[in-house]
């Protein structure tokens, strides 16, 4: 550990390495949602120099506008700003480690590296992770006397969209609900750099948010995330309020464990900083949940104080084996000289008197391989259990055979606790709650690193996840490939034919589709004789079955949250897999396009 500090800008450097390429992975993979779409589409209309009207996220518009310029506009390069920005954020505890501990701001950094939940969001395009980024960057650089860069990212963040003002929200109510708690509790406020900061928000927020004035349309929408933020909190048709708890517990469940374990010893020492991060996570939470529009991403937030509280947690067990010592009779006959115990009396301070009933600390262990045993016990039965767990998820037994994998599971914790309470009392307590720590961590970690792989999307298969803002479309890829491949038989060219959306309004499809001659409509005409017709529905219309060959095509899922029985949820904790609802479009292409047109029938 002191090798890893005294070269911690390296291990900072890694964690970001770590964290960008696991943002960057098959980014552009999964087709972009709805909500996603819209967002990339306002950029993508800036980069053809279209009038578009701004929505509250400039920032996000204009910077993803610069990269489709440069670059093309795809899938990948519209989640490429939301990236850079989620890992730009695993850099923010090198900016409290005066506060937080060297360890803890190391273990924190990877810690947000892989967290499934801001990973996830770092993978939407236009999601809050801009404004989550952008203020813990900017409050880090103000806290270590940088008022430049703190102004400067200060001025991006009032271009981040109604997110901004939750999270800004949060905090102020947990600053203000310490210093009620801890009154001695100081917050530092320089005028002078104030002054500095503020000078450079608002050059920043002037520049970018007018996109170097090529765009001035971005500087009223900054300013209307506020109104943005408040029409929300009295929206309508959010996720269900049980929703929200349940990603917390099943994606977080490691941070919540140890955040919880954290919380619990402000019975033993009321450290402002623990004071302060539970006020937070509380206040995130309330901000998160009581909103009737709200949605799991809405969690961004609170995951930060979340695992803060976890990482505090994890460096108070980086620490030494600690020997067994008992107090022992002063004239007490030495033990037998064993492998693994030996007596060794420690003398007493020269200010430290005798005790009065004549016992002293007698070393009995080094403890090294006691907590060692008690790990590799607790690793191999929680272990054992989860594979119980699986079995029973995955596979249909008979109701005898799944009592009794139940009761194995259950079993294998029961022994466990058993052990490390046979541990303590009968030989050290220390042994035991150190080894039953340190075998739970590792399975924590893995189990972390399980669902980030499952919120990233990074499986051979797609999964279901909680994290998804709008309805996701994976078969929407379908449409653009039967597309291009009717293109190319009929003028030997992509993205040839002239496409008309009847009674769809889809940014995902506009946007899939955003290369052809489009054209939308409420109402069915064959009067522009459209090569390709999309429309919603799953009747064939008459008109159409002389002059054009449709297919059906699943769109949108819709998981069944509410309607999945006992056995779907073991699969999903397990697999992540859950029946889904789909909303089916019908694809026709004009007869003649085929290169069998003199087939009349459809």
């Amino acid at each position: 550990m002191d090798f890893i500090l005294k070269n911690n800008k390296l291990w900072f450097g890694l964690a970001f390495v770590l964290a960008l390429a696991v943002r960057l992975l098959r980014l552009g993979e999964l087709p972009l949602s709805d909500a996603e779409a819209a967002w990339a589409m306002q950029a993508f209309d800036l980069s053809r120099g279209l009038p578009l009207g701004f929505g509250p996220q400039p920032g996000y518009i204009n910077l993803t506008a610069i990269f489709f310029f440069v670059l093309q506009s795809s899938n990948f390069a519209a989640r490429l700003v939301p990236a850079l920005a989620g890992s730009l954020l695993v850099l923010s505890p090198a900016l409290f480690r005066d506060r937080l501990g060297e360890k803890a701001a190391l273990v924190l950094a990877f810690l947000l590296a892989f967290e499934p939940g801001l990973l996830a969001l770092s993978r939407q395009a236009g999601s809050s992770i801009l404004a989550i980024s952008l203020v813990m960057l900017a409050w880090g650089a103000w806290r270590n006397r940088s008022a430049r860069l703190a102004g400067f990212l200060a001025g991006l963040a009032l271009l981040s969209g109604s997110a901004l003002w939750v999270g800004l929200l949060g905090l102020a109510l947990a600053f203000g609900l310490l210093r009620l708690v801890v009154p001695a509790v100081f917050i530092e406020f320089d005028q002078r750099r104030a002054r500095q900061a503020l000078y450079f928000a608002a050059g920043t927020y002037l520049v970018f948010g007018s996109l170097f004035l090529f765009a001035p349309g971005g500087l009223g929408a900054g300013l209307a995330s506020l109104p943005d933020f408040l029409t929300g909190l009295a929206g309508s048709d959010g996720a269900p309020f049980w929703l929200l708890p349940a990603a917390l517990f099943f994606y977080q469940l490691p941070a919540l464990v140890l955040a919880l374990v954290s919380l619990a010893r402000l019975f033993q020492r009321r450290d402002p900083l623990v004071i302060f991060l539970g006020l937070w996570l509380a206040a995130s939470l309330l901000l998160a949940m009581l909103p009737q529009a709200r949605q799991v991403v809405d969690l961004g937030w609170a995951l930060l104080p979340l695992w803060t509280l976890a990482s505090l947690e994890v460096v108070r067990w980086f620490r030494p084996i600690e020997s067994i010592i008992e107090l022992r009779p002063e004239k007490q006959p030495a033990p037998f000289d064993l492998a693994k115990i030996e007596s060794v009396e420690f003398p007493a301070p020269e200010d430290e008197q005798p005790a009065e009933d004549g016992l002293h600390p007698v070393l009995v262990s080094s403890g090294v391989w006691e907590t060692i045993g008690m790990a590799l016990l607790t690793f191999i039965l929680v272990t054992f259990s989860w594979l119980n767990f699986m079995g029973v998820a995955l596979v249909t037994f008979d109701p005898a055979t799944t009592q009794i994998r139940w009761l194995v599971t259950i079993g294998a914790l029961v022994l466990l606790a058993l052990s490390v309470l046979l541990v303590a009392f009968g030989w050290s307590s220390r042994v035991a709650v150190q080894g039953f720590a340190w075998g739970v961590l590792p399975v924590l970690a893995i189990y972390s690193l399980a669902m980030a792989s499952f919120s990233a999307n990074l499986r051979p298969a797609p999964t279901v996840e909680m994290w998804s803002v709008a309805p996701q479309s994976p078969a929407i890829g379908v449409i653009h490939s039967q597309a291009s491949e009717i293109s190319l038989l009929a003028h030997g060219a992509d993205e040839a034919l002239s496409v008309s959306l009847v009674g769809i309004n889809s940014p995902a499809l506009r946007w899939l589709l955003r290369e052809w001659r489009l054209s939308s409509s409420q109402a069915l005409s064959l009067e522009s004789n459209p090569d390709i017709i999309i429309m919603s529905g799953q009747a064939l219309p008459p008109e159409l079955e002389s002059t054009y060959r449709g297919a059906i095509f699943p769109w949108r899922a819709y998981p069944a949250w509410d309607q999945a029985s006992a056995s779907e949820w073991l699969r999903w904790i397990v697999r992540h897999e859950l029946p889904q609802g789909y909303e089916t479009i019908l694809f026709w292409a004009r007869t003649d396009l085929f290169p069998d047109a003199q087939n009349l029938v459809p």
